[in-house]
């Protein structure tokens, strides 16, 4: 994303991530419907299996009807999708990312958005060619660089149960449709 999106897009982000927080909760248990058992790698394949079953195709393009951009999000099926085409990637892509998530990662993408604001004076002008000068790095590294470290249950459930108390005690998002 080019650094002069940064401060419309960050807004954006949040508020998709609360619209979608709103259906979140009470879809956890369709989430749950296909998985063998209570295990968390098998609850997070189910839960993959009914994203992934969600028609979005047809909501992405009931969206795409009304957002001309190229790089937009939507909210849908408890989750946000941020839907990137050329040139913010060679082909169209659909990510789609738990509310629950975003929230958590709200302030690492808060500082990585402030830093690419800041080295915005030192960049090419052109933000297309930054973007594919972008890709192209990214095509070269493995992914990830680094290994990720998976939280011990006891600090995932202690983030979800304080997620949860923040969304009961906010007031009810009206999402405009």
């Amino acid at each position: 994303m080019p650094a002069e999106m940064v401060g419309s897009f960050v807004p954006k982000l949040h508020d998709a991530a609360c619209a979608a927080e709103e259906e979140y909760w009470d879809l956890l248990p369709a989430f749950r419907t296909g998985a063998a058992s209570d295990d968390a790698a098998e609850l997070a394949r189910a839960k993959e299996k009914w994203l992934l079953s969600q028609p979005w195709q047809r909501e992405q393009q009931r969206v795409l009807g009304t957002k001309p951009d190229r790089l937009f999000l939507m909210d849908y099926a408890g989750h946000v999708g941020v839907v990137a085409a050329a040139p913010y990637a060679a082909a169209p892509h659909l990510l789609i990312f738990d509310p629950l998530q975003l929230h958590r990662l709200a302030p690492a993408f808060q500082q990585s958005a402030a830093q690419a604001w800041h080295s915005l004076p030192d960049a090419v002008a052109d933000p297309a060619q930054r973007l594919a000068a972008t890709q192209r790095e990214w095509a070269s590294v493995p992914w990830p660089r680094t290994p990720v470290t998976l939280p011990a249950q006891q600090q995932a459930e202690r983030v979800i149960t304080g997620l949860r108390t923040e969304f009961l005690r906010r007031a009810p998002l009206l999402k405009e449709r």
